[in-house]
């Protein structure tokens, strides 16, 4: 979900901004809202957000394919947080990863924060009216097709960036033909995370889901033996040496078109500071999850007022 600096036209780049800028004002609004009516609010956003990064910048090998890819984590999120409170978590973590990680650029955070933040949980929630009938595990599902549908998302804006240089649907076609072995499987992966996250809440913590989700049936879980062969048979290997498709298709498939990506307008990314910088902010997330975990604990223990 990391398009690139320079994959886009400058004007269009802007447009994405442009769109992107509504969203996140209304994310901000929403969630000191939330945290006016709830106190607690705060520490599920935090914790929100350092699981998102850590979700979103981890390589995922796929030893099948050959190449590495990340979940989305947003679907799932949209569905304990609601779609509001997403978009300027995303927004954050994005930006983040440009500055101190050269994943993505700043001239693609827009549309990066709009596809991310926005077009994969909206999905995921148009299509939880069909699927809560299933439980946690249609959730689950809904959760991957969120998923897929950021990369689809992020297909059409880069044939639409392309035009000049080829059809977009002969683009669009051939991006998805590229990345769809690697995400078709890792959304399996994510839907299977995000059903066993619903449950893990339905069963211990219903309170921090909507009220809309807590009388979900959490369903049978996956038997561990047959769960953990799959993952061992999909995802093991030396992944390290592969190759993510942010690069691999997107940005080989904008290079084919005369339009290379280049290096982002603010990089931290290089030199001592600024793996002291990424450092920090590793520690300064590892330490807000931890810090919300002790906290959600300390919330469910403590006796009813």
């Amino acid at each position: 979900m990391h398009l690139a600096e320079g994959v886009l036209p400058l004007g269009q780049a802007l447009a994405w901004c442009g769109l992107a800028a509504p969203a996140l004002v209304w994310s901000v609004a929403g969630e000191r809202v939330a945290r006016r009516a709830d106190p607690s609010a705060a520490t599920l956003s935090a914790g929100a957000t350092s699981l998102l990064f850590a979700a979103t910048l981890l390589p995922l090998p796929v030893p099948v394919i050959g190449a590495t890819s990340h979940i989305c984590l947003t679907p799932v999120l949209s569905v304990v947080l609601g779609v509001r409170r997403v978009v300027w978590p995303t927004f954050f973590v994005l930006l983040l990863q440009a500055l101190f990680f050269a994943h993505g650029g700043i001239t693609t955070l827009g549309v990066n924060t709009l596809t991310l933040g926005v077009i994969g949980p909206l999905v995921t929630l148009a299509l939880r009216p069909v699927l809560k009938n299933f439980g946690a595990s249609g959730l689950g599902a809904a959760c991957a097709l969120g998923g897929l549908a950021v990369y689809v998302a992020d297909a059409l804006v880069l044939a639409m960036a392309l035009a000049d240089a080829a059809a977009p649907q002969t683009t669009f076609v051939s991006v998805v033909l590229g990345f769809a072995p690697v995400q078709v499987p890792l959304a399996l992966l994510e839907g299977v995370a995000s059903a066993a996250l619903l449950r893990v809440l339905l069963r211990r913590r219903p309170d921090l889901l909507p009220a809309h989700s807590r009388s979900l049936d959490p369903a049978l879980p996956v038997s561990r033996p047959s769960a953990l062969l799959a993952l061992l048979v999909l995802f093991g290997g030396a992944g390290c040496n592969y190759s993510g498709i942010d690069g691999t298709v997107f940005g080989a498939t904008a290079e084919a078109a005369g339009r290379p990506s280049q290096a982002s307008w603010i990089d931290f990314s290089q030199g001592e500071l600024g793996l002291a910088m990424s450092i920090v902010v590793l520690f300064s997330l590892g330490s807000v999850a931890g810090r919300t975990w002790e906290r959600l604990n300390a919330d469910r223990n403590s006796p009813a007022r």
